[in-house]
């Protein structure tokens, strides 16, 4: 199947035709991981020459969250295309949900480490040395323990 015919023929042609600060944006790049970003326009620089956006980006990858300023140089080619507040609100939602779930998983881990730690030190101040004992035990030769063995019939 030919997708870019798929898509053509189903989606509409969106071209970007101004930018601001406090534009949303989402950038595809394809370079090497097929990466999504969304953007939100800093500034807009142009000294009548050059032209540059300057925008913070967030990316989720791997339960992973990037921020970075990124500089979009006019003299290069981007795949933006138009987003909308409630659509990175929406990403950066379930990114906050999973960084909630980690962190919840993590503070049990933590805990559970502390009370090894905690039984560590009971055994080592000798608190807990009070209620230790050693086992019962017999002790046998081995020549004693065959007639043993024998007596029971095993």
């Amino acid at each position: 199947m030919n997708v870019k015919q798929a898509i053509q023929s189903s989606a509409n042609v969106i071209r970007v035709t101004s930018v601001s600060a406090g534009d949303v944006y989402k950038r595809f790049d394809d370079s090497y991981d097929d990466r999504v970003y969304y953007g939100v326009v800093q500034s807009v620089h142009n000294d009548g020459e050059t032209a540059i956006i300057e925008a913070l980006e967030y990316s989720y990858r791997y339960s992973s969250l990037d921020i970075n300023l990124k500089v979009l140089r006019g003299d290069k080619e981007y795949k933006l295309f138009p987003s909308s507040p409630e659509e990175l609100n929406t990403e950066l939602d379930d990114v906050v949900e999973k960084k909630t779930r980690e962190i919840n998983t993590k503070t049990e881990e933590i805990t559970k480490l502390a009370k090894e730690i905690e039984e560590i030190g009971k055994l080592m101040s000798g608190e807990k040395l009070k209620d230790l004992q050693a086992m019962s035990y017999k002790e046998l030769t081995q020549s004693q323990y065959e007639a043993k063995k024998l007596e029971a019939g095993i």
